[in-house]
């Protein structure tokens, strides 16, 4: 089998990898040289001072906050670590800031680079510093009042003088920019060459080609009509234009603007890049004008003029044919309106400018090709969809929901009766196969656990029966006998409370009642079986009462359930950590202690009907419990989880805390 390769020989990826960096070097080079002409770079003998006295305002914002703070240490509060602070930061190792604080009569107070107030610059030249300035600002002066004080700074621009600070970093790289500045232009050239020998490279290699007969292969974007390719392109360019906009709009800063822009600019460049190899490879196939809308209606029109031969036939595609006439009058409409409107207010009526004429067509233009666009292509993803869909349930498949993943509202509803096919059939399948499930757990389990306790009263009421007995061996067989008694009587319960969960006829009155009282009654009424059993409750209540909706007795039961498992297999004489506590606007109770015969255990696996941790039988119980639990928290409006792991087993509960 012949397989295919590129039109000519050469690494693509490499190629459009290159491509894509010269694109972001291009933009980066357009934006240097922008912020330059910004900031006065290109000014005659500004040599960066601009962008260097925008750089000193801003940072001495701060320093002039911190240096006013550091003085107010020294005179007010004394504070050693602040004003070591300070003094390490505005040390002239640290900082080109140079300050002096005097008083409204010149005198000066402090200073920061001179041990001496009286040498407020710190002994440096007039030459050394720069970028002078000042500020007033109020001090309290204990008994004196208000005192009024001035704050003079100066920047040290002598490069051997300075402190490898924020100042001298900035300076550096504006220096950096100005030296560079010329070099932009020469970069930029260079750049854009390179880009179109790069994209005239692509185009002319575009597409691929059987390996054995050397024919050029349309790819899927190839098949398409050149008008959507066109239109694609010129979306693409008008949305870039409004993304670069809103971005500036939004005032989101320099660094998210650039980034923005040179992200935009990229993709600008791909689809440029598709654009010009589909239109290569259109031309190597000689199909460029046969790919066009207009020609493909022409000779569609032209198959069915000339004779009536098939008219019966083609009686049944006619309405679809109709629609697709209607809708290229239409969209030949529209194009009409949005002409006039631009003929109109462009040529005729001066009220707007023709720059904002052509903006508003090019808007207009390119929101008629987004809603034309998407339409047919929904309406034949969708139809290609329901298809598929359609075979796959006459086969059996069934599959996902069909008609949320169809966004055509007519052939929704197509999917919705779908939908209610595969449904009944999968209902109908689990019902069964649930039914069966069922049923063998029942025999299995329930016959079982019915024909243990009583073997067991058939047989201790046959020993009752014997005239030989003492008093003693009469009141044990007895006990014995009201205990299995119990326990049929117990599992029968249980069997009836799961039939009327799962009937739904399980009453449930819910009010609003505190959980921390129900908790704690249940504690308290459970604590004879955890002394029997030697563990001990330890509780973890809030200081505030939790209130949820719940019902009383389904309640008790629920926590009765979780108390009972927890004594059926914990660890003897360990404690159970029982806890009230609220989280993300819910009441959790949470339920850990130490088991005997349980390690690793998955919540599904506890919560099954019928299931018991001690497979030998020696622990009480029918494994109806924590499904029961379960299925009592989900009616009342809560949840409930357990786990094993490690040994430690643990039971969440949570309800929806009301205010």
């Amino acid at each position: 089998m012949a397989k295919n390769k590129f039109y000519s020989d050469y690494d693509r990826s490499t190629v459009i990898t290159i491509l894509i960096c010269m694109t972001v070097i291009a933009v980066g080079c357009v934006l240097g040289i922008a912020y330059l002409f910004q900031y006065g770079f290109y000014n005659s003998g500004d040599n960066g001072s601009t962008a260097k006295s925008i750089a000193v305002q801003q940072y001495t914002l701060d320093d002039i906050e911190q240096a006013r703070d550091y003085y107010s240490c020294l005179i007010e509060t004394n504070d050693e670590y602040r004003i070591n602070y300070y003094k390490t930061n505005f040390s002239p190792s640290q900082t080109n800031f140079v300050f002096s604080i005097t008083d409204i009569g010149g005198k000066t107070l402090f200073s920061n680079y001179a041990s001496d107030p009286a040498v407020p610059e710190g002994g440096y030249k007039d030459e050394d510093l720069g970028y002078s300035g000042s500020s007033d600002f109020f001090l309290s002066g204990g008994e004196s009042g208000i005192a009024t004080l001035r704050l003079k700074y100066s920047i040290v621009v002598n490069s051997e003088l300075q402190a490898r600070d924020k100042y001298q970093q900035a300076f550096q790289w504006i220096e950096l920019a100005d030296s560079l500045k010329y070099f932009l232009f020469l970069a930029l050239a260079v750049v854009v060459a390179a880009i179109i020998v790069l994209l005239v490279f692509i185009t002319i290699n575009a597409g691929t080609c059987n390996s054995e007969t050397g024919e050029v292969i349309p790819g899927f974007v190839d098949r398409m009509p050149i008008e959507l390719c066109a239109a694609f392109m010129l979306v693409t360019l008008v949305t870039a234009w409004i993304v670069i906009g809103l971005t500036s709009a939004a005032d989101t800063g320099m660094v998210v603007n650039n980034i923005i822009i040179v992200i935009v600019c990229v993709v600008i460049m791909l689809v440029l890049m598709a654009f010009l190899s589909t239109l290569s490879v259109r031309v190597k196939l000689g199909k460029l004008y046969k790919s066009m809308i207009a020609y493909r209606i022409y000779q569609h029109i032209k198959r069915r003029t000339p004779r009536d031969k098939r008219k019966a036939k083609a009686q049944g595609s006619s309405g679809v044919f109709r629609k697709l006439i209607f809708g290229i009058v239409l969209y030949i409409l529209s194009e009409a309106v949005i002409l006039s409107f631009t003929a109109y207010f462009g040529l005729i009526d001066n009220t707007f400018t023709p720059d904002s004429v052509f903006k508003v067509f090019l808007v207009l233009w390119a929101l008629t090709r987004l809603i034309i666009i998407p339409i047919f292509s929904m309406i034949a993803i969708n139809l290609h969809y329901v298809k598929e869909e359609g075979q796959k349930l006459a086969e059996g498949v069934l599959g996902d929901d069909i008609a949320s993943k169809l966004s055509i509202s007519s052939i929704r509803a197509h999917g919705r009766n779908l939908d209610l096919i595969r449904k009944e059939i999968n209902k109908a399948m689990e019902q069964e196969l649930k039914t069966e499930k069922l049923k063998t757990e029942l025999l299995t389990n329930v016959s079982h656990d019915i024909k243990t306790p009583l073997t067991s009263i058939s047989s201790f009421a046959e020993l009752l029966e014997r005239e030989d007995l003492t008093e003693a061996q009469r009141r044990e067989y007895a006990g014995v006998l009201k205990r299995h008694t119990q326990k049929l009587s117990d599992l029968v319960n249980e069997l009836i409370e799961a039939s009327q969960i799962t009937a739904g006829t399980w009453k449930i009155n819910l009010e609003k009642a505190s959980l921390n009282i129900a908790l704690t009654q249940a504690v308290e009424e459970f604590m004879y079986n955890f002394e029997q059993c030697g563990l001990l409750p330890r509780m973890s209540l809030p200081q505030k009462d939790l209130f949820v909706m719940c019902d009383g007795e389904s309640m008790w039961r629920l926590l009765s359930n979780i108390f009972s498992n927890v004594c059926k297999y914990a660890m003897h004489e360990t404690d159970v950590n029982i806890a009230l506590y609220e989280e993300s606007g819910k009441a959790v109770v949470k339920v850990t202690n130490l088991t005997e015969t349980m390690e690793d255990i998955d919540g599904d696996t506890l919560m099954g009907r019928f299931y018991r941790a001690d497979e030998s039988g020696h622990t009480e119980g029918h494994g109806l419990g924590l499904s029961i639990a379960k299925s009592l928290a989900e009616m009342q409006g809560g949840s409930f989880n357990v786990s094993c792991s490690g040994g430690v087993f643990t039971a969440v509960l949570e309800f929806d805390i009301i205010k």
